[in-house]
């Protein structure tokens, strides 16, 4: 009768412990949330301001305004023989976040834009910024905006600490400060929630009083004095952009 000789077969005990892969997934998923969160609150594709061209045309008949179509009929002048050659009215397309509105074109269009009177600066309106000739607003829109910027910067504050005291937590493997990155990041996020709701319902009171007399008469789309687009300004189109959606998927 052969011996046989049986070869033990060693069992390999180089496992991770799944509790690395969940440390893992949440530094992962949290840094992504992180990113996202502080590139929607930084950029300033929030809302887009458009002209309706067939509401404004409309308009423009019934008020007797003469508009001049520049740019493949992206942007209108408006005509009034009582300015200047070089200036007027523009009525332009924008883009706006939180902190900033600015004029949705090109530096070549501004360039081309300036030969008929545009202004080349400054094409954004900085709404921290205290400028004495800044437009004059509705109250609720002043406390609607200044409210959304103040959700925003606490919420970049309680990331920005939360970032820190969750790697002191990992570095140090303490469980407690994890503990607390937790409850800030929590805090960071219902922060964001008031922001992203505050620029929602801006955006819906803006779309329900479009057609009424007293309705939204700020100067956003309006580059130039103000008064002569007065009767114009129900022709604006008001839709949300990127950033307001990588807010809410943050």
């Amino acid at each position: 009768m052969e011996a046989q000789t049986a070869t033990p077969q060693t069992e390999c005990e180089c496992g991770v412990h799944p509790s690395v892969f969940y440390l893992l997934a949440t530094l992962l998923l949290t840094s992504c949330s992180t990113a996202m969160l502080c590139a929607a609150i930084m950029t300033d594709h929030w809302e887009h301001v458009t002209w309706e061209r067939a509401a404004l045309a409309a308009l423009a008949n019934t008020s007797n305004t003469v508009l001049q179509w520049l740019l493949d009929e992206k942007v209108a002048k408006i005509e009034e023989p009582s300015h200047r050659k070089n200036s007027g009215t523009f009525l332009v397309p924008m883009n706006g976040g939180i902190w900033t509105m600015c004029v949705s074109l090109q530096e070549e269009e501004v360039t081309m834009l300036s030969r008929v009177g545009f202004p080349t600066e400054p094409l954004c309106t900085n709404y921290l910024a205290n400028n004495e000739d800044e437009e004059i607003r509705a109250d609720w829109q002043h406390r609607m905006q200044n409210l959304s910027i103040s959700c925003a910067l606490v919420c970049l504050i309680v990331l920005g600490s939360a970032a820190l005291v969750g790697a002191f937590g990992v570095c140090k493997h303490q469980i407690s400060a994890v503990l607390v990155t937790g409850v800030m990041y929590l805090l960071a996020g219902l922060f964001a929630m008031f922001t992203l709701m505050i620029i929602h319902f801006k955006r819906m009171q803006r779309v329900s009083t479009r057609s009424s007399p007293h309705g939204d008469d700020t100067a956003d789309g309006v580059v130039g004095p103000r008064a002569p687009a007065l009767p114009l300004l129900s022709a604006r189109e008001f839709t949300t952009s990127w950033s307001l959606e990588l807010g809410w998927g943050a």
